[in-house]
């Protein structure tokens, strides 16, 4: 068999030469074998008309002989590494020289004829349209030369060169045209190829980058090699191919015996078209199941449908989504969820209960556990005493929620209360079972940091809720706003805030005159930072205030430490509106709670329509109460005194 072979390796290699196995492109592989065929099968009819024409015409026997030594060398050349375009032009061009020899002799018959119409296909196909339209075109240019007129050396008769010259015309113009339609169909081809390559390229591209695992699988179950690259590293456990394994053989892990028998039951119902899709699609039995791979488990959701071919056998088409994501954010959001609900539950628990009394049951707890930590650490008690004192403990923590009716936490600690019992109700109890005790109630007391830090939050609302914090909150975002809108520094800084005041009926004229207080210091009293830094002050101003219960009275206290009143400029303003009266500081004082008086230069949102002291003036008469100011260069202070209701 080795000797045959290597025979039919030998005579291939002469007949075809080892270049033809080097050709990919089939269109090159046919031209090939057509030169290397018509080459060497022209070399023997040339060498036996050479021969034949030895005694008779020595001329035309060297021109047979050369151009046999053509072919031959034509032969060698298609077998090097010259472009196979190359190769034929010289020897066809030769052989169409020899076709008008023959003429030019005037021989006309059988060979003769033959050689000149086998001259156009042989051209045209070998060199190609351009160049074998030109030769066909020139030999025939000759055959009507010689055939009407005298070069020939022998005269036609009428009818013949008519049949040569038609033959010849209509054998060029069929080669020409089946030319021209192989060219068409290599061109169309050469796009469908085009086309096809470029949608291959952009499904495979596709196939690589979605996000989910893509592929066919036949009827035994066996992946196809048309799968989406995905698809690898979702089932995380082939490195590369997945060409032929079965895909139960690939799940398998992550299901038992049982289930994978529904499966293919499932894929058998798939291939068997007896039901619809909408029902396949509820039948399937993983859907979304929980893949095992290695120490990893994925959350994978699956989906099937049946495709069918015409030419081949119906296959299923699978998509699989790695969801583990979607399954992690899910178990997030329901965890936080049940620990909303049982805040929302440990709250409403907790609002039931007297403050006072939950906060007795906070400490009686404590103790309790307190009491627990020290008896594990009693050497002197054996394990069984140790867990019937933590059962005592429980219990009590356990009766005393009760009877606050804190139904979640009692809950808990009666779970608790079963496991101790379970441990205290042994035989022999030993030092391992203490401590797992010991660490559920370590857990639970974790859990009661829940209670406590709710107890935190009511407290913490109630005092952000409680007068003095509104009023302070209220203006401190005052003072920020304006400050920043007339671009100067200052804070506010609450003293001692009286709540039994500011529950009373003062409330809201306390904060109208502080709230005016803080508009007319920050937009008349409170200098620039840089005019601050220059008077040894520092950058940001500060605005003070107190509301204190003086010998049965409300005592408002207002301060800055800006630059007091501007004398000269309420001189000038009070001058502007009262010419010609008569000026002194108390009446300058008492001008600035006049209605519409203002020392700004302009109307703006802060101040300059004369209207805040006006309004603290009215407010101060309205509830009975007096007004003393003190203005220095170091600052500014109102002080406000209201009789309070018995």
């Amino acid at each position: 068999m080795k000797k045959q072979s290597k025979v039919k390796s030998v005579l291939l290699s002469i007949f075809l030469g080892k270049r033809y196995f080097g050709l990919t492109n089939v269109k090159d592989q046919v031209r090939y074998m057509t030169m290397n065929w018509i080459f060497m099968v022209a070399t023997i009819p040339l060498v036996v008309l050479g021969i034949s024409l030895i005694e008779v015409d020595i001329s035309r026997t060297i021109i047979c002989f050369f151009i046999a030594f053509l072919c031959l060398t034509a032969l060698v050349m298609i077998r090097s590494k010259i472009p196979l375009k190359f190769v034929p032009v010289f020897p066809v061009t030769v052989f169409g020289m020899y076709c008008c020899y023959l003429l030019y002799l005037g021989d006309y018959n059988l060979w003769a004829a033959v050689w000149i119409f086998s001259f156009p296909p042989i051209v045209i196909f070998l060199c190609r349209m351009t160049v074998g339209v030109i030769e066909s075109i020139i030999v025939l240019i000759v055959i009507v030369i010689f055939m009407y007129t005298p070069y020939a050396t022998i005269a036609a008769a009428d009818e013949i060169r008519i049949r040569i010259i038609g033959a010849y015309f209509l054998i060029a113009s069929l080669s020409v045209i089946y030319e021209w339609i192989s060219i068409l169909k290599d061109r169309k081809e050469d796009e469908l190829k085009g086309e096809l390559a470029q949608e291959r390229d952009m499904i495979q591209t596709m196939k690589d980058n979605i996000d989910q695992g893509i592929f066919l699988m036949d009827k035994d179950l066996n992946i196809l090699p048309q799968y989406s690259r995905t698809l690898i590293s979702i089932f995380s456990y082939y490195d590369s191919d997945l060409t032929g394994k079965g895909f139960l053989d690939i799940i398998r892990s992550s299901f038992e015996g049982k289930q994978l028998e529904i499966m293919k039951g499932y894929f058998a119902m798939v291939f068997s078209k007896t039901k619809t899709a909408k029902v396949l699609d509820a039948a399937n039995p993983i859907s979304e199941f929980e893949y095992k791979v290695d120490d990893d488990i994925k959350y994978i959701r699956t989906k099937f449908q049946l495709i069918e071919q015409a030419a081949s056998d119906p296959v299923i088409i699978g998509i699989i989504q790695d969801i583990t994501r979607e399954k992690d954010i899910e178990k997030e959001l329901q965890a936080q969820k049940d620990i909303q609900e049982m805040e929302m539950k440990n709250l409403f628990d907790v609002i039931k209960v007297d403050p006072m009394v939950f906060q007795n049951f906070i400490e009686d707890t404590e103790a309790n556990f307190n009491n627990i930590n020290m008896l594990l650490k009693d050497r002197s008690l054996t394990e069984k005493q140790a867990v019937t004192k933590i059962f005592q403990y429980v219990h009590a923590i356990k009766s005393n929620a009760l009877i606050l009716d804190l139904e979640s936490l009692a809950g808990k600690l009666h779970i608790l209360e079963d496991e101790v019992k379970a441990v205290s109700n042994k035989e022999i109890v030993f030092v391992n079972d203490v401590l797992a005790l010991a660490i559920k109630v370590e857990t639970f007391m974790q859990e009661m940091d829940s209670y406590i830090a709710i107890t935190k939050k009511i407290t913490a609302y109630k005092t952000s809720n409680q007068m003095d914090t509104i009023l302070t909150n209220s203006l401190t975002k005052a003072v920020d706003r304006l400050a920043a809108e007339v671009h100067v520094k200052a804070r506010i800084q609450a003293g001692y805030i009286d709540l039994a005041i500011m529950e009373s009926k003062l409330r809201k004229p306390i904060k109208d005159i502080l709230f005016q207080c803080v508009r007319n210091s920050i937009y008349h009293g409170i200098e620039t930072p840089d005019e601050r830094i220059k008077k040894n002050k520092n950058p940001q101003g500060v605005l003070a205030f107190s509301v204190k219960n003086v010998d049965g009275k409300a005592e408002v206290v207002f301060s800055d430490d800006g630059r007091g009143l501007d004398w000269q400029k309420i001189k000038k303003k009070y001058l502007e509106k009262n010419p010609g009266k008569p000026v002194d500081k108390k009446i300058l004082l008492g001008s600035i709670f006049s209605p519409e008086f203002s020392t700004a230069d302009a109307v703006s949102s802060a101040a300059g329509r004369g209207v805040g002291l006006s309004l603290v003036k009215d407010l101060v008469k309205e509830n009975n109460g007096s007004l003393n100011i003190n203005s220095t260069e170091s600052g500014l202070m109102f002080k406000f005194t209201f009789p309070l209701s018995k």
